[in-house]
């Protein structure tokens, strides 16, 4: 049993959410089991046409590209910007609504498919509002294609309605639709609801809890260190562990980023590249070039 349990308020889309990654992999590989992640889908962005960003100045898809490759700088996960310049999405909500259908099958193949997802639209210029790509990323995951469409998309009138219909999503004026055409757009609207009733109205945002039920709140892209701090406040007792090998870490999660494995193994970004590119040499591993960076993989 989980001592820690980290909701996660985040949508596939975010560029801070997708820089947090090597952050959440490094809190896996530390803490293990001790320590739950689940994620709730926010819904960043429901219509480009009428989003405004007035942190960023953003109003237009155009405007995202120089903003994630901006972020990328910061956070060192790779990016290529290019799909807000040829293929827009636009909204992220289909995104969101995606994840539920992967979930509806098996949680463990639905946070593999988000973390594809997120691979899709950062770097490799994937319009992941888009059922065909959506489609290929599930098959990619293992999950049942013919399902995940049926759960994307299918109509299921017993469910049309929830009881508070009315109030979902009011913080920011999103309004539920009269009637679900899915169970993973209603799971979608739920999580929605349940977000904006808690206050999250930007991502990445963490509500982390003990089995006390004492919560404390992370806000925005944040170090390890902050996870640290909180977590050891939360839990004093929580185990560490040191990560195994490289080669190992990469084995695990099928494609890591330079950056994810500078982060969890406590090295330069020169450092993890050097590594990489020895174990690469060996014939254990290969690069893919990912927008302004590189995935690595196991041979």
């Amino acid at each position: 049993m989980p001592e820690i349990e980290i909701l996660y308020f985040t949508d596939p889309y975010c560029t801070w959410c997708w820089g947090s990654e090597p952050i959440l992999r490094k809190i896996k590989e530390v803490y293990g089991e001790q320590v739950k992640i689940t994620y709730i889908m926010g819904g960043l962005v429901e219509d480009m046409e009428s989003f405004y960003d007035p942190l960023n100045e953003i109003s237009r898809a155009e405007q995202v590209a120089p903003h994630w490759l901006s972020a990328s700088e910061r956070h060192g996960m790779p990016v290529s910007g290019k799909l807000w310049l040829s293929d827009p999405p636009r909204s992220t909500f289909p995104a969101n609504i995606a994840y539920h259908a992967a979930k509806l099958q098996s949680e463990e193949k639905a946070e593999k498919f988000l973390r594809r997802m997120r691979e899709a639209a950062a770097a490799e210029d994937k319009n992941i509002s888009r059922l065909e790509v959506l489609v290929e990323l599930a098959r990619e995951v293992g999950l049942d294609a013919e399902r995940f469409v049926r759960d994307f998309t299918g109509r299921e009138a017993k469910d049309a309605f929830l009881k508070d219909l009315a109030v979902m999503g009011d913080a920011l004026g999103v309004k539920a639709p009269e009637k679900f055409t899915s169970e993973a757009e209603k799971a979608f609207y739920r999580d929605l609801k349940y977000a904006r009733n808690l206050g999250v109205t930007g991502f990445p945002t963490f509500l982390v809890r003990n089995e006390k039920g004492e919560v404390v709140w992370i806000t925005g892209y944040q170090p390890f260190s902050a996870f640290e701090m909180v977590l050891e406040k939360l839990s004093p007792g929580l185990k560490k562990r040191k990560p195994q090998s490289i080669l190992a870490f990469v084995e695990k999660y099928g494609r890591v980023a330079t950056r994810e494995v500078a982060e969890v193994f406590d090295l330069s970004d020169e450092e993890a590249l050097a590594k990489l590119e020895a174990l690469e040499k060996e014939g254990n591993i290969r690069r893919l070039r990912a927008g302004n960076g590189y995935f690595w993989e196991r041979v």
